[in-house]
């Protein structure tokens, strides 16, 4: 029983995670491009910054009930990429909310009244609707 538990388990995990694959692609002119999410890597590349495939790690997810989200964290980051944490956040069957941030630290303090609404570039976010995943 625990071995067919074990096997439900790892499938639903599975399943959650094929969620979140696929290219997403950007809408409007500052969200043009795309964020590709695969099973080991992840690229996004819009108007103002390129992150080039590389490795990532979930810092979060939530896949079971309400609002399906992950946010993960990029570990090796190209020169030209400006968000190493990236939330993706389900909208609607096929509409995403992907918001960049130029730091863990930003993506912990999103919250925080003098974080958010702070006017320093450091702080600030890049927030993109998308369609996907194809």
């Amino acid at each position: 029983m625990l071995a067919a538990a074990i096997g439900i388990s790892s499938s639903t995990a599975a399943a959650s995670e094929k969620l979140f694959t696929g290219v997403f692609d950007g809408t409007g002119r500052a969200c043009s491009g795309a964020l590709q999410v695969r099973a080991k890597t992840i690229e996004w590349r819009s108007a103002f910054s390129t992150c080039k495939p590389t490795p990532y790690e979930i810092l979060e997810k939530n896949a079971e009930d309400g609002p399906k989200r992950i946010v993960f964290r990029l570990k090796k980051r190209s020169s030209q990429c400006l968000y190493p944490v990236i939330e993706v956040t389900q909208a609607s069957d096929y509409r995403w909310n992907v918001t960049g941030y130029q730091s863990l630290e930003g993506f912990q303090k999103k919250e925080a009244p003098d974080w958010s609404n702070s006017p320093l570039p450091e702080r600030q976010t890049l927030s993109c609707p998308m369609t996907g995943p194809n």
